[in-house]
Order: structure tokens, then C-alpha cells, then sequence
């Protein structure tokens, strides 16, 4: 009910707009959302910026593995610290795994330890083993049982079996390395994704794309496959940076970029993706497909509005869709979807700041790889190469000595066309990098999570149509790792410097939400309500928490003023 001093206020506020010549109420232009507000999030920090990370949910609690320079920490799921494993400097006494090897340390080679690779064995349950590769030692790995209160690190490394030509041992590469290792067989399978040139191949061969397995002895690994390498004329002046890796049940993939044109430094750049089955990892069953992340506008007459390749990927993650969003892909909710955050880079290498992010249904792709092999090796009048020139001669499809298809497929081989989609922010993206990404269902929406260049989270329902942008906040001022992962079913771990954060999935809370109706319109897993002028989370109130309905606010009083005669 209005009080009658309430009454009185407003007449006396009227008459002097009145007064002063005003008939009605200045317009209200107040901000719904602030997302300058910040937000605490559970953090753990360490010495060093953060260069890898692994999440193992196999032990008793959940627990993040950090791979820092010449460290590894063990957290659990308090972010705090459990344990911590010295792998550097390599003349450093506190160093625990720089003289379990026999290694002679090279002059010329690094002293501080890039740890390139943490990856769990893939039967954890009965090998409770994390293994460790870095650059120096000639990109040795080491495993520890993390079961143990504190781990101590076994080599795998057989001196006797190792020489410059010839390393099976020898896994990092100090210009990154990408793993993912699979369960094959009742037998642990390692497919190694390395970036090499000239000097890394002279110093304990490594290979561009290998599959090896861990020796019964454990002490080592045996190569199951012989590997791809880039030629050697290439391998100066023709990079490969692997992005990201990961498995499904047939096959692992590889995503990388590379340039168009392996003997043109200026040609454009591409992102490529890479598969090898599991069941048969041999070099003659590998396949690449470029993937390309487009921004095609509505045709308009004199549109300023172009085409745009977004031609870097900057970070993936396999994940699916919620009900919502399958329905609009045309998937399964059971479908494997990979999801690429892109940007556009010039010829020079120049990133733009600018973003797409892309959803590549795994079977569409498999899809499109099976049938550029087949149009490889069928006939037909269009001329086309069989393309990986990098890797291999280049050769003509079908190769002119074939017989037939089945000696036809059986050669590695890059399919001639693009497999594209398209951008879902609708190239929106225009002043903002991202630098990782997540994908999360939470009942029926699909959740997408990503860090950026400047520091950021942000945290979108993804759609085709339209995307709710409901959380952007701050980490730091330190741009957030392309590694990220999530934690557990509600809460999910980025990296920015020297901090790891866990991050809710479903937004760090409701205080950006600056009016009653804007708190309640916020997508029902937030959970927001209204409590004493703020949005809040139930939890955080404590006096009358409403999520349902908003007390009326005047936002205008008018007077009309009767004519007289």
C-alpha cells in the first residue's frame, strides 16, 4: 500500500517538473547486466606458469596433475597441494628424475624442463600410472605411480636400444608434442603427434606422427608404427603445430596447422585434421582432411558483408549436444562433436582479433574422408593429387601403378576437399580471440565455455540461432592456456599464468544481473533470485529470496494538465 507521505512526495515532485516547464518523468535508461563484476573462484597457484594439465577422476578423489617448468604438482579437489615432483633443472640436485636415466646431457641442449606431455595410462584402474614426457633428455618420458603418497618416477628408457638414427624412447619434442593414449588389446598405445625440424630429427630421431607401445619391462617403448616424418628438404622451413588430440572408439585424430603449400612459404594457412585407426595404426591407413570454419552472410544487393575463412584453430574440445542443439545439427545427443574455437591469420602469421567457433560432427567427417578416398581412387575425368607432399612424393590419384582400388587406398592420403561449417556466433566475434574452449550439456541446452587473450571467461547457451551470453568475467590480466578440461559434472578447470581456476558450469553466480526481471529471465540452471535489490543465488540470501515474480517500480508519472476556457 502507498503511504500517504509517499503520496504527498510524488505530488510535491510533479509540481516542480511543472514548475520548471517538464510534463513527464525523464527517461530511465538503467544497465541490466554488468559484467565488470567481480567474481572469487577457488584458484591453486604455483612457482611457474602452467603448461599442461590432465584431470584423473580414477583416483579416490578427483585430482589435477600440473605440468610446470621443472615441476609436477599434484591438487586435489580442494585446490590444494598433495604432492610435487622435481623434473629440473637437469644439473639440479633437487631434480628427481634427471639421474634415474643413463643420459649423457648434451652442452647445447636446454637445462630447464618444458614438461610437453602429462597423460594417464588409458586402464588406470589397474595401472594407476601418469606419464611424464619433457624437452630435454632427448624428450624421455618418465611414469609415477599416482596411487602412492608421494610418487617416485620410473625411466622408460633403453640405453641399449637408442642411438641418434634411431630412438623409440625418445617421445617430446621441444617444439610440442601432442598424446593421447588409448587401451587397445589389453595393451596401452601411445599415438605421438610431434612438431619437428632439421635439428630436433639430427638429435634422437623423433617423428612427426608415431604409435608406440610401453614394454612389458616397463623401461621403455616399442614402436608399433614405423611414423610419418616431414621430408627432409621440409623440415626447416615447413612447420606443423599440433593443436589438439583425442580418441573415440575406432580412432585417434590429430589437429593441427600447416600451411597450404608445403613449398611456399607464403602460402595461406589451413587446419588440418588427422586419423588412424586404433584397430590397424600403420602409415598406409592414415587420412587428413582440411576443416574450415566459415562466415557466410545473406546475399544482399551492394552488401559490404563478405565471406570469411576462419582459417587457425586456436583450441578444440570433444564433447556432444544437448537436446536442443542436436535437434538443430541433426545429431544424436549420443553424437561425438568436435568443437573448434578459430580466428582468421594473414600469410604472415598475424592473428586477427577476431573468433568463430564451429561444430564438427565426428561422423560427418568420417563421412567426408571415406568418400575423398573413394573419389581418389575411382575414375573419373577431374585430376587429383593424393596430396600429403610433405610426408610423402607427390603422386597423382589413382596412383598410375595401382591395381585397383584396394592397393589404391591403401597409401596415405590427404581427401582434395575442404570439409567446412559454419560459424555459430555468426561472426559476432569481432573484437575478442579465444584461446579455449569447453562444451557442456546441462539438461537440455548446450553449454559453451571460453577463455580469451585478455583474460576472460565466457559463458554462452549455444544455438544456431541465437546465443544467451550469460557470464563474462575476469580471471587476471594473463590470457587464459588453450588446455582446459572439465573437473567434474558441475565445474570445469581453466589455466591463465601461473593459476588454475575451477570454474562452475553454470556461472560463478547471479550479481551481473542488475534488475529484478533480468534475474529472474536467467537461464533456470543459474538458479538466480531476487533478494533486497540484488540477484543472488539462494544460498547468499539472507532475507527474502524470490525467484518468481518482481514488486512493481514506478518508471514514469505523468500530469495532464485540464484547459480552461
Amino acid at each position: 500500500m502507498v503511504t500517504v507521505t509517499a503520496l504527498l512526495a510524488i505530488c510535491i515532485w510533479i509540481q516542480a517538473l511543472s514548475a520548471s516547464g517538464q510534463q513527464t518523468c525523464p527517461s530511465i535508461h538503467r544497465e541490466v547486466v554488468d559484467f565488470k563484476v567481480e567474481y572469487s573462484l577457488p584458484y591453486f597457484q604455483t612457482s611457474k606458469p602452467i603448461q599442461n594439465i590432465v584431470v584423473n577422476r580414477d583416483s579416490t578423489s578427483t585430482e589435477v596433475y600440473l605440468g610446470c617448468q621443472n615441476s609436477i604438482v599434484a591438487v586435489d579437489d580442494a585446490m590444494r597441494k598433495k604432492w610435487e615432483l622435481k623434473t629440473g633443472p637437469v644439473d639440479s640436485s633437487d631434480c628427481e628424475t634427471c639421474h634415474l636415466c643413463d643420459i649423457k646431457n648434451d652442452p647445447q641442449d636446454p637445462v630447464d624442463t618444458d614438461n610437453k606431455v602429462l597423460v594417464l595410462d588409458p586402464v588406470a584402474y589397474f595401472y594407476p600410472y601418469l606419464y611424464i614426457c619433457g624437452n630435454t633428455q632427448h624428450g624421455i618420458c618418465f611414469f609415477v605411480d599416482f596411487s602412492s603418497p608421494q610418487p617416485n618416477p620410473k625411466c622408460l628408457y633403453k640405453k641399449e636400444h637408442t642411438s641418434s638414427t634411431d630412438c623409440p624412447d625418445c617421445v617430446a619434442s621441444p617444439l610440442g608434442t601432442q598424446v593421447t593414449a588409448v587401451e587397445n588389446r589389453d595393451t596401452a598405445l601411445f599415438f605421438v603427434a610431434a612438431s619437428i625440424n632439421n635439428q630436433v630429427v639430427q638429435k634422437y630421431q623423433r617423428r612427426s606422427i608415431s604409435v608406440l607401445r610401453s614394454l612389458s619391462t616397463e623401461d621403455g617403448f616399442h614402436k608399433v608404427m614405423d611414423g610419418l616424418t616431414v621430408l627432409p628438404n621440409l623440415r626447416d622451413s615447413y612447420t606443423i603445430d599440433y593443436i589438439y588430440s583425442f580418441s573415440t572408439k575406432e580412432f585417434v585424430y590429430f589437429l593441427s596447422v600447416q600451411r597450404e603449400n608445403p613449398f611456399r612459404n607464403n602460402s595461406a594457412f589451413q587446419t588440418h585434421l588427422g586419423r588412424l585407426p586404433i584397430s590397424t595404426p600403420e602409415v598406409w591407413m592414415y587420412r587428413e582432411v582440411v576443416l574450415e570454419c566459415r562466415y557466410e552472410p545473406k546475399r544482399r544487393k551492394r552488401s559490404s558483408l563478405r565471406d570469411i575463412v576462419y582459417n587457425w584453430l586456436q583450441a578444440a574440445h570433444l564433447g556432444h549436444a544437448g537436446k536442443d542443439f542436436a535437434e538443430e545439427l541433426r545429431v544424436s545427443v549420443k553424437e561425438d562433436i568436435l568443437y573448434g574455437v578459430f580466428t582468421v591469420v594473414n600469410n604472415q602469421g598475424e592473428r586477427q582479433r577476431t573468433s568463430a567457433l564451429c561444430a564438427f560432427p565426428l561422423s560427418k567427417v568420417n563421412h567426408v574422408i571415406d568418400m575423398g578416398v573413394e573419389a581418389c581412387c575411382a575414375s573419373g575425368t577431374e585430376q587429383l593429387s593424393r596430396g600429403l607432399c610433405h610426408f610423402q612424393p607427390c603422386e597423382s590419384c589413382p596412383h598410375e601403378n595401382s591395381e585397383g582400388n584396394h592397393t589404391c587406398s591403401h597409401k596415405a592420403t590427404l581427401v582434395s576437399k575442404p570439409h567446412y561449417r559454419l560459424d555459430i556466433f555468426n561472426s559476432k566475434m569481432r573484437d575478442v580471440l579465444f584461446t579455449s574452449v569447453l562444451v557442456s550439456t546441462i539438461g537440455n541446452d548446450t553449454v559453451g565455455h571460453f577463455g580469451t587473450s585478455d583474460g576472460r571467461i565466457l559463458q554462452v547457451i549455444l544455438t544456431m540461432y541465437k546465443q544467451t551470453v550469460f557470464a563474462n568475467y575476469s580471471l587476471g590480466e594473463v590470457g587464459v592456456f588453450r588446455t582446459a578440461a572439465a573437473f567434474s559434472e558441475d565445474s570445469l578447470i581453466f589455466t591463465a599464468g601461473n593459476k588454475m581456476f575451477k570454474v562452475p558450469s553454470a556461472g560463478p553466480g547471479c550479481e551481473h544481473f542488475l534488475t529484478c526481471p533480468k534475474c529472474l529471465t536467467a537461464p533456470g540452471f543459474m538458479n538466480c533470485g531476487w533478494c533486497s535489490g540484488k540477484c543472488s543465488r539462494k544460498h547468499q540470501c539472507t532475507a527474502v529470496w524470490n525467484k518468481d515474480s518482481c514488486a512493481p517500480i514506478i518508471t514514469q508519472v505523468t500530469r495532464t494538465l485540464k484547459e480552461t476556457n
